[in-house]
């Protein structure tokens, strides 16, 4: 280096670095005016900006614009849709005498859900008309799978179709060196769902709502594709001979029948109608002659119940086929011939056989209810006695009370030597009878007096008849007269004067209990201070 370029950069030092750093930002404007994935960078926060500060600013002049565009798109698109569901109900309503339909009814009722709401979510489900297996580098057609109601007539043209918009769209798209793949493509009212590989693609033409699990069974099966036969698809030449197609198709097959699909109507065979309504007026025609027959045994029935020279005996009428039986059992043919004439006019009979048995015997329903009833009216004669039945031939149940025990074996003696009875049943209780006798005093006074011994008497024959094991209260009251200690004195020598009489003079063998209280009986005035001294007599419980 001479001396002058050393002085030149010694005196130009920093303009030749200034003029350095100014080339190299002119060569990167060069490069950045040359790039548009930086302009793109650039423009678009400008551009989002500018777009969100005009919605805000002026919302209304937006919305006139896309409206247009967006409204009538989103309105063909709803309208295909409801359309669709629609006819698909219609489909459904008109084919409502199917086993499809019976079966929904059945779903609906075991999932506690309207059939609506069921019918309903059934034409929206989705489901795969075509299925093309594509080879991603050439985008010749692998093989199709077609639905039966589903008919594509040039297979090869859809899948280049396919391919060029898949490719137009995933270039046009691409962005931050991330490759966005086109997955759905809205063709009608259908939807074209591609799921990509490496060496190819699935294409799907599906009808109705796509869900995540279509995707995903998509997903599934291409995946097993690849795995299994990925490499042949990769060195694929052009000679679909040498590719195992069949095993592939294998594979897709199974989502041909995924999900249930709405069938094409189809005119219904009028067989389909006949059998179930032959079934139905058979069983209608069963019912009839059940209700017939039903109505015919009650009315016979009714007639035998209500004529009084039969109601005393067994007589029951079963009806089959409008053929009415007589059965019984009746003490002579007098009775047998009364409850035939009874129903020979019934109308709408085809055949009367009266089966009714006669035996010869004393001991006949009549004879043994009568013999009842007059047992019965003897013995209630008896005080304190209240005897009931319940006859229902040949069997016999006597209830009621008596006042002991052994007024008990006595009734239950008499009833057993009643013959004719195959069943007799006892429930009788013993309840004493209640002593309503009262013994009245003098003032300050507790002897007996005499005109009130004879409810003594009758009080010591009373308990003659009755059980030794029962305990009678003896209660002794005052009147308002006397000072309390005096009348507690009067009130126990009385009671205790009346349980001496009963024991000695009547020798009862119950137990006397004294329960002498220096109290005033209830409802007693000042003015009948006699009725204040008094003895009663009350049951133990």
């Amino acid at each position: 280096m001479n001396e002058l370029q050393r002085l030149k950069e010694l005196l130009l030092k920093k303009e030749l670095e200034d003029f350095d750093e100014l080339k190299k930002q002119i060569e990167k404007l060069e490069f950045e005016s040359n790039s548009s994935e930086h302009i793109k960078q650039k423009i678009s926060p400008v551009v989002t900006t500018a777009i969100k500060d005009n919605i805000k600013s002026s919302r209304d002049d937006v919305v006139d614009s896309l409206y247009p565009i967006i409204g009538n798109m989103l309105t063909k698109y709803v309208t295909r849709t409801f359309e669709d569901m629609i006819n698909s109900i219609n489909n459904q309503i008109r084919n409502r005498f199917s086993f499809k339909a019976i079966s929904r009814k059945i779903r609906a009722k075991a999932k506690g859900v309207s059939e609506t709401e069921l019918l309903i979510k059934e034409s929206t489900k989705a489901y795969i008309k075509t299925l093309f297996l594509i080879d991603k580098n050439s985008g010749v057609v692998l093989t199709t799978l077609e639905n039966k109601n589903s008919n594509i007539t040039e297979p090869e043209m859809v899948a280049s179709m396919l391919t060029a918009i898949r490719s137009f769209v995933n270039d046009w798209v691409e962005k931050n060196d991330e490759n966005k793949e086109l997955n759905t493509i809205d063709y009608g009212g259908s939807k074209i769902v591609i799921e990509s590989s490496t060496s190819c693609y699935l294409a799907a033409i599906v009808d109705g709502v796509v869900t995540k699990d279509v995707y995903r069974k998509l997903d599934e099966s291409l995946a097993l594709v690849v795995s299994k036969y990925g490499s042949k698809i990769r060195e694929f030449d052009g000679n679909l001979a040498n590719l195992p197609i069949d095993k592939i198709n294998e594979i897709l097959l199974p989502l041909m029948n995924y999900e249930e699909y709405i069938e094409e109507h189809k005119s219904i065979h009028p067989i389909i109608y006949i059998v179930p309504l032959s079934i139905l007026s058979a069983i209608g025609y069963f019912i009839y002659l059940y209700i017939i027959d039903t109505n015919l045994e009650k009315k016979a029935n009714d007639i035998l119940y209500k004529n009084p020279e039969l109601t005393i005996y067994r007589l029951e009428v079963s009806v089959k086929n409008r053929d009415i039986f007589i059965n019984g059992v009746v003490p002579n043919t007098f009775y047998k011939d009364i409850a035939f004439n009874s129903l020979k006019e019934l109308p709408n009979v085809n055949k009367l056989e009266n089966n009714i048995q006669v035996i010869d015997y004393i001991n006949n329903p009549k004879d043994i209810y009568d013999k009842i009833t007059y047992l019965r009216m003897a013995l209630n004669q008896k005080d304190g006695n209240k005897i009931g039945y319940i006859y229902d031939y040949p069997n016999l149940k006597v209830t009621g009370s008596v006042i002991s025990k052994n007024e008990k074996k006595y009734v239950e003696s008499q009833f057993s030597l009643v013959e004719g009875l195959e069943k007799l049943e006892f429930d009788i209780k013993i309840v004493p009878p209640q002593i309503s006798d009262v013994i009245h005093f003098d003032l300050n006074s507790s002897e007996i007096l005499p005109n009130q011994e004879y409810k003594l008497i009758n009080i010591i024959s009373l308990l003659h008849k009755l059980d030794d094991d029962l305990v009678l209260e003896v209660y002794g009251f005052r009147d308002h007269t006397g000072s309390i200690e005096r009348n507690e004195i009067l009130v126990n020598q009385r009671a205790l004067n009346v349980m001496r009489y009963l024991k000695l003079k009547g020798n009862v063998s119950q137990k006397l209990v004294n329960l002498g209280r220096n109290e005033i009986p209830e409802g007693i005035e000042e003015d009948y201070q006699e009725q204040g001294r008094r003895v009663i007599f009350k049951w133990k419980e």
